[in-house]
């Protein structure tokens, strides 16, 4: 995170680096020292204490980038709410499919107050699609918000389970075939 002030380009690009090398070694659910981030993305180490004094504080950043893919889903302007929704949900079982080291070393490092910040995110994209998709009539009108995230955090949480990825994805399918307006 930033004070509020912009960063010069080259800040931004030495920030993005960090981050983007944190996220590869937490995907791959790499043990490195702090200070090997740095190496990684090509920094120097004042570098990356001046962005990130921590490791929890660089696993935020990575956790936030990730919370903001996954919200990037969900806003595509050419598509209906209901197409949103669909693509959200399929998006994010894909995501945590293909990311599970990175969403299991996250779920470890992040502070929970960042992530319940991520996971209300979240909850008030579904809660909008699902009120949008309703008024276009694509969605039951009954679906709660509640119950699509209870779906996505048993998905998060299955991860050791043998066939998790077969079985996140059905789950969806079957979670938006519920979710259809009759």
């Amino acid at each position: 995170m930033t004070d509020g002030r912009a960063l010069r380009a080259d800040a931004r690009r030495n920030r993005e680096a960090i981050v983007a090398a944190a996220r590869d070694v937490f995907d791959r659910d790499e043990q490195v020292r702090f200070d090997d981030f740095a190496a990684r993305a090509g920094v120097g180490v004042g570098t990356l204490y001046r962005h990130f004094p921590t490791r929890e504080a660089l696993a935020a950043a990575v956790y936030e980038g990730e919370v903001a893919a996954l919200l990037d889903e969900a806003g595509d302007p050419t598509r209906s709410a209901g197409e949103n929704l669909v693509a959200f949900l399929r998006g994010f079982v894909e995501h945590v499919v293909a990311h599970a080291g990175l969403a299991r070393t996250l779920a470890a490092v992040v502070d929970p107050a960042v992530q319940v910040a991520g996971g209300s995110e979240l909850e008030r994209t579904v809660a909008d699609l699902l009120a949008r998709g309703a008024a276009d009539g694509d969605i039951r009108d009954d679906a709660t918000v509640g119950a699509v995230m209870i779906v996505l955090h048993g998905i998060g949480s299955a991860i050791e389970r043998p066939l998790w990825a077969s079985e996140s994805r059905a789950a969806v399918e079957l979670l938006l075939a519920g979710l259809r307006a009759a």
